[in-house]
């Protein structure tokens, strides 16, 4: 169900299934300290958000969860301007946090920027996690 979803919405599957796995270890019941709700630990403002029609309670179905966790992704593609590590840091921290960190900055679609939050721990490991840094020769 998760790669089908990545797969449907053009998201790269290897990282929407480590991101859907490392937000919920895919048990949809899983509710966070911070309300974040399902697979893809959405909270209700946020599926609001993507979703002006979301009802409240869905969050625990797995394939809405996971639809409405792939549309987020593709709006902070967009916002970030395709950047993964700014999306999962988006993800992860919130996109105004991020925004601000990066504010005046030039995105490189390609750039790591994990580097911008070595003082966000949760946020930095959140990033390794999903996508392991590359190794040096």
């Amino acid at each position: 169900m998760t790669l089908g979803v990545a797969i449907y919405y053009k998201i790269d599957p290897k990282i929407f299934y480590h991101l859907i796995y490392t937000e919920s270890k895919f048990y949809n019941f899983a509710l966070s300290p911070s309300k974040a709700k399902g697979l893809g630990q959405i909270k209700e403002s946020t599926a609001l958000y993507i979703h002006q029609k979301h009802k409240p309670g869905k969050l625990y179905f797995p394939m809405y969860n996971l639809k409405l966790s792939a549309k987020y992704i593709l709006y902070l593609q967009e916002r970030f301007q395709g950047n993964w590590t700014l999306v999962l840091a988006a993800y992860n921290w919130g996109e105004y946090n991020v925004a601000q960190r990066i504010k005046g900055m030039s995105i490189d679609p390609c750039a790591d920027y994990r580097y911008k939050f070595k003082d966000i721990p949760e946020t930095y490991d959140y990033i390794n996690k999903i996508i392991p840094p590359a190794k040096k020769a």
